[in-house]
């Protein structure tokens, strides 16, 4: 095992005068610009000496979209793998110890930083600079510009192909799909506590509008009869997309959703850094019908269907979802005696 962190000297000036000098701070500042379920952002990280413990966090939960909490962990898995990225690129090796306290499952993950160790066998340093640059695309994409099959090769590289697989769906099964985001938006937004739960995720600014706006969407989202139209709206982005892929595991335990986030979160890095945007589609995976429906039109067999999303050419987009202060993510476990560890 490799010597524990003490000071390095930053070496990420290039991200901007927002990106922390301390590096067990930068570390966590890159993992909360994750991806997440509605922009969620269920975590948090504890900085203990040379480690940093991450967590979820419960009060984030979606108990109406996310009933078995499942989109949570893979959100958490999202922003471990961030943090892993930003190691790379530091040239820290980590030791890495999922849930580590068998009674506590919110716990998913203790990173340990490693100076002088050797780094990931899948180091993937050079997709940081992807990592501020990532989003979420909400626009039509260029249906007769399909990503290059080697862009497609990378990605499916960024899963194992054991307790994580990427699946790329054939063309002609897309209005399928289309047809099952459909039905499912209209059952879930048929349930007033997901309305709810939606709109005070709006309000809050989960979509990066304005005050103003996010307030009238959550006024539209929870009170207006809006099923069809968002139906419509998902399905139509989705019959836009030259490609659709599906992330799958080898069984439903919680650490392989963690690693289907992990999975995601690479597959998203390398698109964005090729110009390729992408956009998931949580409602499929919400329902246990549609998940099965969705599995089964994939031809995953008995395994367990994570994450699904588009994939394609568009213009960016010009709103930045919001991000919780890196303060209120953050904690700083009290230095024990005898700890030689030190971030700065």
């Amino acid at each position: 095992m490799g010597e524990k962190v003490m000071r390095v000297r930053p070496r990420a000036p290039e991200f901007g005068a927002g990106v922390p000098s301390d590096p067990m701070e930068r570390l966590a500042h890159f993992a909360h610009l994750a991806p997440s379920t509605h922009n969620s952002q269920p975590w948090r990280f504890v900085v203990e000496g040379g480690a940093i413990d991450v967590f979820t966090d419960p009060a984030r939960a979606l108990p109406a979209a996310d009933r078995d909490r499942r989109e949570m962990y893979l959100s958490v898995g999202c922003a471990l793998e961030t943090l892993l990225v930003a190691a790379d690129y530091e040239g820290f090796g980590v030791n890495l110890a999922y849930f580590p306290v068998a009674a506590d499952d919110s716990y998913v993950c203790r990173v340990e930083i490693l100076r002088q160790a050797q780094k990931r066998p899948n180091s993937a340093a050079d997709l940081l600079h992807a990592v501020p640059h990532r989003h979420t695309s909400h626009k039509p994409f260029d249906a007769a510009r399909p990503p290059a099959q080697r862009d497609l090769e990378l990605m499916a590289r960024a899963a194992d192909g054991n307790e994580v697989a990427i699946h790329f769906l054939g063309a002609h099964a897309h209005a399928q799909l289309a047809e099952l985001l459909e039905s499912a938006e209209k059952s879930l937004f048929a349930d007033h506590g997901y309305r709810e739960e939606l709109g005070r995720w709006i309000g809050e600014g989960a979509l990066g509008t304005t005050w103003m706006m996010s307030k009238l969407g959550q006024l539209a989202v929870s009170r207006l009869p809006l099923a069809r139209q968002v139906a419509y709206a998902e399905a139509a982005w989705l019959r836009s997309a030259p490609a659709v892929a599906l992330l799958s595991t080898r069984d439903d335990r919680r650490m392989f959703q963690v690693r289907a986030g992990q999975a995601y979160v690479r597959v998203a890095l390398i698109a964005e850094s090729r110009g390729i945007r992408n956009q998931p589609f949580s409602a499929p995976l919400e329902l246990p019908g549609t998940r099965a429906a969705l599995g089964e039109l994939f031809g995953i067999g008995a395994r367990a269907p994570q994450h699904v999303f588009r994939l394609g050419y568009a213009e960016p987009e010009r709103a930045r979802t919001a991000r919780r202060p890196l303060g209120e993510i953050m904690l700083r476990a009290p230095a024990r005696a005898g700890d030689t560890a030190s971030a700065s």
